[in-house]
């Protein structure tokens, strides 16, 4: 007994020391190409890279923020390079011998809510920015100059978008890959316009499982009616009958979809239900029903890819403005269009702006000192729920000499949260000691003096008439090192000349200021 007990024993302790399994993925690097141009992988995953022939290397143009950057030279055939994944995100690289024809790129699974605005060069492939493909070998997706609008939609307006063509041969279809989804919901919310389609339906977006499985779901349907007319639908499964939304849309119009998974019970069984929306209004309630819906009893299956496909039917049309989440207000998030901070003496000013904000309590101020655990040092009320542009700020004041990192972490009013980027700031040890003119000057009836001290001193900071007789002690105790401000309120004292002195250690300075009432 044991020695039953202790094998079961050392199994388990096994068990938790061994790692789990990382993929390596290996690039052929050729004459003018890498193979394959994009691959979906993980943290964790290995990268390889052999040369095949030519003379090339494969260095990186973007990586995720605290990934290490690469720039290898080949020295020869069979020659490779390694490179680990340690930071989630897209990377992508090129051959810098042929910067425009050999470029390639690889993507961890996004986090949700995730928006897709294809900011990216107009004509370049999506395939060189995360986005994989599955099938076809041609009419490959691009990316095109100019965005879709769509009013009160957040991811509407930004960027590029990418055109998508159907017809014969082979044509690529591509997909971005997200955290797996097996619970609740999913939705993708995206802009179209559609400009040619024909009486044959196609499908041409949908959610997809793992990579290796076909069991697309909730494909979005497309044709022409005969005459003249968009008709828009959906499909569970390959096998489902498609359900039309019973409304006729036109042709070069841009339209907000919104498709929905819905789990019932998990993503077990056949009783899962999919949904299309066309053009509803996100800031309000999700509606209890889609305009059009399916439920047809093709398998459940989890949720991790979103996919674009051309097919063989001859429609084409513009996509735009994605939005993946795993509820109804996350198409609508708080979008963060700008955060940045600024250093005035020992102040740090920080200001950022929203463009939507949906159940938005507010924001949490977080700050870190010299790479410290964050610590949560204010908070300023949000909007709520707006489609407008609003602008907010905090100063941070008294600060010490050091490194500071701030964050901010929004949380809606069911308490959800969701943290910013992270913005740097330096607040420098001064080098000599200084007293610095008050501001304003002349003042009523008040003033603020400011003075930096290099190193940490007993400080005395006083206000005397033009008779040199003390009127009021400002500061008189022992500061750190850096640039402090003390303000001086004149209430109750008359017009005229007055000297303030600085004692720090063994400085002295002396400045006058004018007091006007």
């Amino acid at each position: 007994m044991k020695k039953i007990t202790f094998l079961s024993f050392f199994i388990m302790i096994l068990l938790f020391i061994v790692p789990v399994q990382s993929t390596t993925h290996n690039v052929d690097v050729g004459n003018f190409y890498f193979s394959a141009v994009s691959f979906d992988a993980a943290v964790g995953d290995t990268i390889v890279w052999t040369l095949i022939e030519g003379t090339h290397t494969t260095t990186s143009t973007l990586v995720p923020s605290g990934a290490a950057t690469w720039d290898y030279t080949f020295t020869g055939v069979s020659d490779t390079y390694t490179y680990i994944i340690t930071v989630p995100g897209i990377y992508e690289y090129i051959c810098s011998f042929h910067p425009t024809t050999m470029r390639g790129s690889f993507a961890t699974p996004a986090d949700l809510a995730y928006i897709e605005n294809f900011e990216y060069p107009g004509n370049d492939l999506l395939a060189y920015h995360g986005w994989v493909n599955h099938s076809g070998t041609g009419t490959f997706v691009s990316v095109f100059s100019g965005s879709l609008t769509f009013p009160g939609y957040p991811a509407s307006g930004f960027g590029n978008h990418v055109q998508l063509n159907g017809g014969s041969g082979s044509r690529e279809d591509i997909h971005r890959g997200f955290a797996n989804v097996n619970t609740g919901a999913c939705y993708a919310a995206f802009l179209i316009n559609v400009f040619t389609s024909e009486a044959n339906d196609g499908y041409v977006a949908h959610f997809m499982p793992p990579i290796g499985s076909f069991s697309y779901r909730a494909r979005l349907f497309m044709m022409d009616d005969g005459a003249g007319n968009l008709q828009l639908g959906i499909s569970k499964g390959s096998s489902s009958v498609v359900s039309w939304v019973p409304t006729n849309y036109l042709y070069n119009e841009t339209y907000l979809l919104v498709l929905k998974y819905e789990y019932v019970g998990g993503a077990t069984g056949d009783d899962d239900i999919v949904k299309l929306f066309v053009n509803p209004t996100l800031t309000d309630p999700e509606p209890a029903n889609g305009d059009a819906e399916n439920t047809d009893v093709a398998t459940d299956i989890e949720i991790e890819n979103f996919a674009l496909r051309q097919g063989s039917e001859a429609h084409g049309y513009m996509f735009d403005g994605l939005t993946i989440g795993t509820s109804w207000s996350q198409l609508v998030p708080v979008e963060l269009v700008s955060f940045n901070a600024s250093v005035n003496e020992n102040s740090v000013s920080l200001n950022w702006a929203t463009a939507t904000e949906l159940n938005n309590s507010g924001f949490e101020i977080e700050r870190a000192l010299n790479g410290s655990e964050f610590e949560k040092i204010g908070f300023v009320p949000g909007n709520g729920t707006s489609t407008e542009t609003h602008s907010y700020s905090f100063v941070d004041q008294s600060l010490a000499a050091g490194s500071y990192t701030y964050r901010l972490k929004q949380v809606d009013l069911d308490g959800t949260y969701e943290y910013s980027n992270i913005v740097y700031v330096d607040i420098v040890t001064p080098i000599e000691f200084e007293l610095s003119q008050n501001y304003p000057n002349p003042f009523n009836p008040s003033t603020s003096i400011s003075f930096s001290i290099p190193e940490g001193s007993q400080v005395s900071l006083k206000i005397y008439n033009s008779l040199g007789q003390e009127i009021k002690t400002l500061a008189n105790q022992f500061m750190e090192a850096g640039v402090h401000t003390v303000n001086f309120d004149a209430v109750g004292i008359n017009s005229g000349m007055y000297f303030y002195r600085l004692d720090a250690g063994e400085f002295t300075q002396v400045r006058k200021m004018t007091l006007i009432k």
